[in-house]
């Protein structure tokens, strides 16, 4: 009789040692068995197959289970990875969010540092007044001091011209030389200040590189006032401070 093979071993291509036990258990004297003895001897080669089928499904199970097992630490892995990128890209955008609002803020205090008494804007080219150290444009206290002597002038019986703009370097020496007037009393435009200023003001050098430097960097605030013509001049107080020859 020939040894039978079971589907499992024609299907399978490696044969586990339960099933050779199984193939060996039928040798050539299994011929002589009678039919009881020979279903018995096929019942246990039966068994041994089924004991190995559970333990082929036992090292499977094993093997699902560990790469299940990988892929959850892999996932597990993946997941805290993407919650310290999510954390970092949130410190960054807080990060950017109050470098953003100390920028406003500087630029907001530069703004302030750097403007004018009078015109509320960026200081063109600063001056000082010595006698209480308060420095605006030098446009500015050109329209200011000019105000300030219209007004002593306004009820004053004098030419009509000379009390009126533009003042100039001539109409200022004529309202001496003829005695129209013996002073001219200008004060600081600072309020609450008001100190009189009896001297030129003096060119702040120092103040003015400052704020170049900080405007290089964040540009000049908005509206700066534009240059004044009179800075050309020799004398760039002649229409304000009278200096007799």
């Amino acid at each position: 009789m020939a040894p039978i093979r079971s589907n499992a071993q024609r299907c399978s291509p490696r044969k586990s040692q339960s099933a050779r036990r199984g193939l060996n258990l039928l040798t050539d004297s299994d011929k002589e068995l009678d039919p009881k003895e020979l279903i018995q001897k096929m019942s246990q080669i039966v068994d041994l197959l089924g004991e190995d089928a559970k333990r082929t499904r036992k090292v499977d199970e094993i093997i699902l289970y560990n790469a299940h097992s990988d892929r959850a630490q892999e996932s597990q892995k993946l997941m805290a990875e993407k919650e310290t990128a999510e954390k970092a890209q949130a410190d960054a955008k807080g990060a950017e969010e109050n470098l953003r609002k100390m920028l406003e803020r500087f630029t907001a205090t530069h703004a302030d540092v750097v403007k004018c008494g009078i015109c509320r804007k960026c200081i063109d080219r600063p001056f000082t007044l010595i006698n209480c150290g308060h420095s605006f444009c030098y446009g500015c206290l050109r329209e200011w001091f000019h105000n300030c002597l219209l007004k002593q002038l306004k009820w004053r019986d004098i030419p009509a011209h000379l009390k009126q703009k533009p003042v100039t370097a001539a109409k200022l020496k004529e309202l001496f030389e003829n005695k129209y007037i013996y002073v001219v009393h200008y004060t600081c435009p600072t309020a609450g200040c008001l100190t009189d200023v009896e001297s030129k003001p003096i060119e702040n050098d120092l103040a003015g590189s400052m704020i170049n430097a900080v405007n290089d960097i964040l540009g000049p605030p908005m509206k700066q006032v534009d240059p004044n013509p009179h800075l050309n001049k020799p004398d760039i107080w002649a229409d304000i401070f009278y200096d007799e020859a």
